[in-house]
């Protein structure tokens, strides 16, 4: 939304949420003169990192209105709908549905605090098929769609919960999916394990611990909920050619955080290997080119932001970093500049960077530049061997913090940093 790395805005995890009148790019399109619109899940707004009880994001409409959107059809996470309200809770209550949902999630919140969590064995959501919360949010999307009267060109964020867990996805979106068929990942864990990483493991021995099928299961109901979500896009795609439009909108597609899926002994997020930080990145121009163009280049999330600005012809986003994906959409297949993005780029959480290039990644504190952990990702693109203690990369190690590191320093909100490293002091919790 802002275009800044998370230095910059200082929100290192999901307890609060950034200044609402700093910059977006949302309401750069808007002053551009579009309609904007958001359904979905946002997390623009926090009281903590697992929301407030009680409250009902009908009464944080304003700091939506703030962000840019002219429109919000606004919802929760799942984990939140067991205590909060939006309006997928709503409509659950007046289907008669909300209390067998709320049981069902506060069945997976008390399992995931036990640490012994077992996706593999989760049940679908507890309604009807096509009434689970990715189906209602693409529902809701495409009536929108459909509806939409206005002489303004309009931004649309739809904002899926899934895939996400729970993986709640219908059964017969599992069905489609043989376990034993899948490949079961990663087995083996990298040595030497960082403190946060075997720290991990021993809050999760189930994970640590899974069988082979146990995984493959695991990732039966993940992809249940991708195909979901998948069938749910397209059913967008046609609502806008049924309107005339699909060929008069560009189409971005893009997800926040990858999943472990047990690889290295994970699970969820919140960690810097490949599944957790490499996501996907589809941009659909008006007029489609040529189909199918893959590139391997380097980007950032920051880049999204500057490069729907730009399709807008918005304001662009002063001070950022990213820069605009629209020169891709130049090149063939054959191009070399094609594959050619940045040098490095950045992931960064819970006080911790981590520069990727071509080569190598390596994550420090923010700090010192304490480095927890370094791989070859040529050499070892599985990332099994952290080679941070490894004399003979001393220098690799230097040079990357030397190049792309200490002259981000000065973009660091320090305040917000140390008033993140109290809490965390205080509260025991990095989340």
């Amino acid at each position: 939304m802002t275009g800044q790395l998370i230095r910059e805005n200082a929100i290192w995890s999901n307890r609060s949420g950034t200044d609402p009148t700093g910059p977006s790019h949302v309401r750069n399109i808007r002053d551009a003169g579009y309609h904007t619109a958001v359904i979905g899940k946002t997390h623009l707004w926090r009281e903590s990192a697992a929301g407030k009880p009680g409250q009902h994001v009908k009464e944080m409409e304003h700091n939506l209105r703030d962000w840019g959107f002219e429109y919000s059809h606004e919802l929760n996470d799942p984990i939140e709908t067991a205590w909060m309200g939006c309006h997928y809770t709503d409509y659950l209550e007046d289907k008669g549905w909300l209390e067998a949902h709320r049981k069902y999630i506060l069945a997976w919140v008390a399992e995931m605090r036990t640490g012994n969590i077992t996706p593999w064995g989760q049940e679908p959501a507890p309604v009807p098929e096509g009434e689970d919360i990715d189906s209602y949010i693409g529902r809701t999307a495409c009536n929108w769609i459909r509806e939409y009267q206005e002489t303004k060109p309009f931004y649309l964020q739809v904002q899926f919960t899934g895939p996400h867990d729970p993986f709640d996805g219908p059964q017969p979106y599992r069905q489609r999916y043989d376990p034993r068929a899948l490949d079961a990942g990663l087995w083996e864990p990298h040595e030497p394990p960082t403190e946060a990483i075997a720290g991990l493991w021993r809050r999760s021995p189930s994970v640590h611990k899974a069988t082979r099928y146990q995984r493959q299961r695991w990732r039966a109901w993940y992809y249940a909920n991708i195909t979901l979500i998948d069938d749910w896009i397209g059913k967008l795609l046609t609502e806008l050619k049924l309107k005339n439009q699909l060929d008069n909108t560009w189409v971005v597609f893009n997800s926040d955080h990858g999943e472990m899926l047990g690889d290295h002994g994970l699970s969820s997020k919140a960690v810097f290997y490949e599944q957790a930080v490499r996501v996907p990145c589809i941009i659909r121009p008006p007029q489609p080119l040529e189909a199918g163009l893959v590139s391997n280049a380097l980007i950032e999330h920051i880049d999204l932001p500057v490069t729907m600005a730009s399709m807008a012809n918005a304001e662009s986003l002063d001070g950022s970093l990213g820069q605009s994906l629209l020169p891709f959409l130049e090149y063939s297949a054959n191009d070399k500049q094609l594959n050619v993005g940045k040098e490095a780029v950045m992931a960064e959480l819970f006080g911790q960077s981590t520069v990727i290039t071509d080569e190598f990644k390596l994550t420090v504190r923010i700090e010192d530049h304490r480095v927890s952990q370094l791989f070859n990702l040529v050499d070892d693109p599985n990332e099994l061997v952290n080679l941070r203690d490894d004399s003979k990369y001393g220098e690799t190690i230097n040079s990357l913090i030397d190049r792309y590191i200490e002259p981000l320093d000065s973009r660091t909100d320090q305040e917000g940093l140390q008033e993140y490293r109290e809490y965390v002091r205080t509260t025991g919790s990095v989340n």
